[in-house]
Order: structure tokens, then sequence, then C-alpha cells
């Protein structure tokens, strides 16, 4: 089905995929009715600031999430360096072991792992991979990858196209419908990691599009100039639907139960409203009395603007009831007026009048009619003065009432009946039989008769039992036809418990699994790292210049496809440079350059430039917006024809990351010049700040816009936005 084909698809089932930062969160998901739940543990996840969960709570959660028909996925979603992968790998064999089957990635070296020494797990690209165009499904499907979550970015037309694409690889597609933007395609921002180095390729994001800007050194005034509006496409459900997308995704990890629930449960009757070909709603309370910064459905409509912007962060959720009166800071207590009748236990959020948020907590009595106390939770993220602002939030299921319901979800073990048969000198068989299956395991020795301690029910029962955190819990020994006086030893009975538990709960997996072999150490320390000077035209590249190569950075929206392969083609010294971003038609144009060029080596941000250079006999160099950190990410490269070289990742330094391993044929390529870009935007910031007088942008914005602006941080780093004709709009520093 093409885009300009899309029509009503009748019952077709697709994935309500929730957030679940902890276990509480989880659990409202589940409740609500998700169909699968995506949460991270440890350091290897995008949203390090989530509570995240324990393996301990995984263990449970996932066994809780089986016996709803629900699915756990775990978010392995950054950036891994060589020094961490044997760390990860104790990871995966631990929550394999606790149920989990699905891992969502983003680092190119753990989908080369996951692929080739892990096909026991499922694996899904996390939206960190900046997918948007054929040629990078293609190339996900080279590692396995059953799932893509597409890059926010796309109208309904793209997606369209590439759930086609997707779907005749088998591969299904994902996409975010509800919860926060990001200012840069995902996977290609850098501007937490230049600002604070904290870096949202390894889950330390600290969102500084949500800050305030000043726009110049001569214009004082103060926005938040990358701040766009949240995701929400509840009233384009059917239009999301009509695309043949497979998933459908909340963003909110960093949410609370109450948020998770409320959206979840609007969500989940969306969604049987469309599979039963019945009308949905366009809105819904219970999604304008959570956490949002107003709402937008311009990416999804096509509709790029400057109405996708907001100019602050503050939940517009929130509802005024109040200014602080006094405040105590021994006590942690504060009193406020107000003139509404509020409850007991009713969250409380304080502000500055020019909406800083300084903490949190909880109205604990009345003191006059007027007047109420307040206990502050959590650390003051500023002094409290009297007149500051005082907020509550209303759920439209509130907070008592789910934590009633999710209080309710418990782990309900599967009873395990036991039979136990055997003669002396025979093997002792023991048939293990759950609700759903049953399993006959020998011992490996024959039985002996016992000098003491017989097998008896105590006996058995006393090994047998031991259950532990397992889904199961004993029913009932039989061991009416277990002859008299034998013995088996108490490792052998305890060996036949655990198999069978392994087995019943299809967890087992062969532990030498998780001993890759490492990357061959090679004497990269020593190579001569070649050097290029890049350039975006062909007037302002010298052949003075002391250089490997002159590179040719093509823009994002190639339009004289002839002129521009004669061009490159005329000049035996230029490496063209295909630019991360290439979507729909200038994926196309971009290929067909491909096809007209002389065979040249290219280099290339994107990996559907890089499938298609294999597929079409070119040798390629992978760009620095491949990410790669790690020895297995090139290990991964080096399987695809064509590969000669790459760029590692300009986010980190050799001390951060270590030495990667890169096999002699493969040379490693640096930039003389390159500026150092931190956001890549489809979005018009010239427009978000000032000057342009169109509504939106059109078909000609891309092609010709040709302004810059610069916008200074509260640190004093300045930001340069440069809009360039052909090219997205990027931020350097």
């Amino acid at each position: 089905m093409i885009a300009a084909d899309m029509g009503k698809q009748v019952n077709r089932k697709v994935e309500l995929l929730a957030p679940g930062g902890d276990a509480d969160s989880v659990k409202a998901a589940i409740c609500a009715g998700a169909d699968a739940v995506y949460c991270g543990t440890g350091s290897f996840n995008a949203r390090k600031r989530a509570t995240n969960l324990s393996l301990q709570e995984i263990e449970q959660l996932a066994q809780i999430a089986k016996q709803r028909d629900c699915r756990l996925y775990l978010t392995l979603n950054t950036l891994v360096f060589d020094h961490e992968i044997a760390q990860v790998l104790t990871l995966l064999e631990k929550v394999y072991q606790l149920g989990i089957r699905v891992i969502i990635v983003q680092d190119l070296g753990l989908l080369h792992i996951l692929k080739t020494y892990l096909p026991e797990f499922e694996v899904h690209a996390s939206t960190q991979l900046t997918t948007h165009n054929e040629g990078q499904i293609s190339f996900l499907n080279r590692f396995g990858v059953s799932q893509v979550n597409l890059s926010r970015e796309l109208s309904s037309e793209e997606i369209s196209l590439l759930c086609l694409s997707a779907h005749q690889k088998n591969i299904k597609i994902e996409v975010f419908v509800h919860g926060a933007f990001c200012i840069s395609f995902s996977g290609q921002c850098y501007m937490s990691s230049d600002l604070c180095g904290k870096s949202g390729n390894r889950g330390e994001c600290v969102q500084p599009c949500r800050r305030q800007y000043s726009l110049s050194n001569r214009n004082k005034n103060v926005r938040a100039v990358f701040n766009l509006k949240d995701n929400f496409l509840f009233p384009e459900a059917d239009v999301l639907y009509n695309t043949g997308a497979d998933s459908f995704k909340i963003e909110g990890r960093i949410k609370k139960f109450s948020y998770v629930y409320n959206v979840t449960s609007a969500w989940r009757e969306q969604i049987d409203a469309l599979e039963a070909d019945k009308k949905i709603r366009r809105e819904d309370k219970r999604l304008e009395t959570v956490f949002n910064r107003k709402f937008t459905a311009g990416y999804l409509k096509g509709r790029i603007e400057k109405d996708m912007f907001i100019d602050s962060s503050r939940d517009q959720s929130l509802k005024f009831v109040g200014n602080v009166q006094r405040y105590w800071a021994d006590k942690k207590t504060l009193t406020f007026q107000s003139k509404s009748e509020l409850c007991a236990n009713t969250e409380i959020l304080i502000y500055t009048p020019d909406f800083t948020f300084i903490c949190k907590g909880f109205l604990t009595k009345k003191i006059s009619p007027v007047e109420y106390q307040f206990n502050i939770e959590h650390k003051l993220m500023g002094k409290i003065s009297k007149g500051y602002q005082v907020f509550t939030q209303e759920f439209s299921e509130t907070a008592d009432k789910i934590r009633s319901i999710i209080d309710r979800v418990k782990w309900v073990k599967e009873p395990l009946k036991i039979s136990v048969s055997g003669t002396l000198g025979s093997k002792l068989k023991v048939v293990f039989t759950s609700p759903k299956e049953s399993l006959t395991l020998f011992s490996h020795m024959p039985i002996t008769e016992a000098s003491n301690r017989p097998l008896n029910r105590e006996v058995l029962f006393s090994q047998f039992s031991r259950l532990g955190t397992t889904p199961f819990v004993l029913d009932n020994i039989e061991f009416s036809n277990l002859s008299p006086n034998c013995f088996i030893p108490q490792k052998e009975l305890n060996r036949l418990r655990c198999e069978a538990v392994e087995k019943l709960s299809h967890n087992f997996i062969d532990p030498s699994h998780f001993n890759i072999p490492t990357v061959s150490r090679s004497a990269s320390h020593k190579r001569k790292i070649k050097k290029a000077y890049f350039a975006e035209n062909i007037d302002s590249i010298s052949s003075e210049t002391s250089c490997d190569a002159h590179v040719l950075i093509l823009p994002n929206c190639i339009q004289e496809i002839s002129k521009t392969a004669d061009l490159i083609n005329r000049n035996k010294q230029i490496t063209p440079f295909f630019s991360s971003i290439l979507i729909g038609k200038d994926f196309s144009n971009a290929l067909e350059l491909l096809k007209r060029l002389d065979g040249r080596t290219i280099m290339t941000d994107n990996t559907g430039i890089a499938d298609s250079a294999s597929a079409f006999g070119i040798n390629w160099i992978a760009g620095p917006g491949f990410n790669i950190v790690n020895s297995y990410a090139v290990e991964a490269l080096t399987q695809i024809d064509g590969f000669c070289g790459l760029f590692l990742s300009c986010e980190f330094t050799k001390k951060e990351r270590g030495s990667v391993q890169i096999p002699p044929q493969v040379d490693l390529w640096q930039s003389i010049n390159l500026p150092k870009t931190v956001i890549t935007t489809r979005q018009c910031l010239i427009k978000n700040i000032s000057g342009c007088k169109k509504k939106r942008c059109d078909k000609d914005c891309l092609k010709e816009c040709n302004r810059s602006e610069t916008v200074i941080s509260s640190q004093g780093k300045r930001y340069f936005i440069v809009k360039r004709p052909g090219f997205y709009t990027v931020v350097t520093s």
C-alpha cells in the first residue's frame, strides 16, 4: 500500500507499547491495557534519569506481564564502549533467565553481538538509530532487526512508504504517538554533551532544548527557542493506523504511574475502536490532565510551523491554587492561601513567578478556610519566598484510585505437580506438570539402595519445593511408583529441579553463548590517521590544502542530479559525502546520484546510503554520524561489502571510549575542518526566532532558505543556527 492509496484498514491489530520507568509505572501500563511495556535497568538505557528497575523487580514484573498477556521489552539503547561489553553480556544473560526476550538497541556493536552470538533475543531498533528511509530499513534487516522505531519527524505519507518497505522484509514499524518531542533528529543530537558533558547518546541528556537562550548580544530577550510542544496523535489515530504502522508507542519513562495509566488507558480505548472499525474520539480529558507542554501533530500532518513551538517548559496541565504565605526551612513546611477547596494528600508543586520549578510535596492539613499546610519532599531547587505560585494537578483517574488498582497486581505462581518413579538400578524418572505443559526428566545416575535417608515424601518435598522466585509453587508430589529404600544424591535432585524450572519457564540458554570472542587486537594505535577537508561547494575546495581527501558535503535535498554528478565526475580529487538525513524523494535523488557517479569511494552519515552503495558495488566510508564507539561496531560494518573506512564518533575522546580496534584494511579518518554540529533538525529555527513571514515551511524552504542566527546559553556559550540552501537547519558550536 503506497501513500497515495492509503485507505481504511479494518481489523488489523496494532501493538500498544507503553513506558515503564519504575515498577509502579510498569504495573500501571499493564493494568491500563498495554500490549507491551518498555523499561530499563542499569546504565545502558537512554533514560538514566528514570528510576529504572532492579533485576529483582524485572523478574517479578516479567511474570506479572506474562500472566496478563503483556510483553516486557528491555532498553539497551545507548552507545557502549569496549570496556563495558562484558557488563552488558552479564546483564543480557541475567535478563534472559528472568524471561526478557526483546531488546531495544541503538549501538551497531550490540546489534552485531545480538545477531551473531545471541539470536535467542528479538531485537528492536531504537529511535536513536535515526531511521527515516527505505535504505536504512534494509541496513537494519542485515542485523536481524524485527521492529523499527522511526524518526519522529515523519509525515503519514512518509510513514506509509516505510511500512510498505519494512513489511516486505517482515519488519514491523513502530511510531511514537504521545509524549515529548526532541528538537533534533534522535541519535544526531550532541548538545547536552557539548553544553554539560552529559551525552544524550549515553542516556544522560539534560534537556538543553528546554532551556532559555538569549537571542544575541544586541537583543537580551530570553526565550526557549528549541522547545517543542508534545507529540499528540490521538485525534489522528485513524490516519496513523491507515499507514500500516504496527506499534503505537507512548513516550514517558521519566513520568510516574498516574501519567502512564491515564495515557495508556486512553490509547487502549482508541486502538480498540480502530481495530473494531468504530468511530474514534478526537479528544480525551485524561490526556489533558497529565503532564504536557501543549500538543501538536505537525509532523504527522506534514505541517512544520512555528506553532509547534512553545516558549515555556511548564506543565500545561497544572492548576493554579494560590500563593506561598510563610515558609519554615527547619521544618521543611510552608503554608499557602487558596480559594479552591483542596483535599489532604493532594500533590502540590511550587514555582517562581517566572515558572522555575522549586519543589513538590503533599498537602497535610487545612489551617483555616483559606490556608493550608504543605510538607516538602526531596531537595529544593531554589529558595522559597512569599508569593511563589502553588499548583496542583488533577488526574481524570486520581492517583489514589490508580494506586489501589496497581497494588492489587500480584505475581500469582503456577502450581507444579511432580510425579517420581523408579526401581533400584534404573534411572529416576521425574515428571513435572504445570497448568500449561508437562516435562519428563531422568537422573544422570541409576538409583542405588539407601544406607540412610531414602527417597521419601520428606526428602522429595525438601528438595523439590525450593522454587524460590521461580514462576512455580509446589502443589503435590506423587511417588507411589517409586520402589522403597531408593537413594539419589540431593545434588542430582537439585539439578533435576533447576533444569525443569528453566525448561518449563522457557528461560534456558547456554551460558557459553555469552562468552563472545574478543575483537582481535591490532596495531590500530600505530596507523596513520587519514585527514579529510570538508566543503559545501566545489569553489571552496583548494588543491593546495594538505589532506588525504577533499570532501564535498552533498545537501539533504539534491536537486540537479545530472549537473551534480557531472561536476563530481570531472573532479577526480573530490570524495562525495552524503548527509545523515535523507527523507522520501531526497533519498531517491541521493540514490540516483549514487548510480550516476563514476564508482569512486564515497563517505556517508546515512546507513541507507551505505546499504545502497554496498548493493551497487561502491566502496564507502562510515561518517561520524554512525556514532561508532566500540570495536564490535567496526566488526559489524566489515561484514558489509564495500566498507573501507570510518570516522569514530566525534562526541567522545579516546580517554572516554578507549582504543577501538580497526582492521588494517579499514582506514581511520578524521576531519580537519568540519564544524561541530550539535543539532540537526527538520524544524525551522529561524522562523521561531525572527524574520520569516511564512506561516509554515513549504517545499521551497529546504531548497532555498539561506539564513543564520546566534543564541547564547545561560552559561554564556554561543551557538550558531545555520540554514543553507538544500540543507536542514543545524546548530553548531
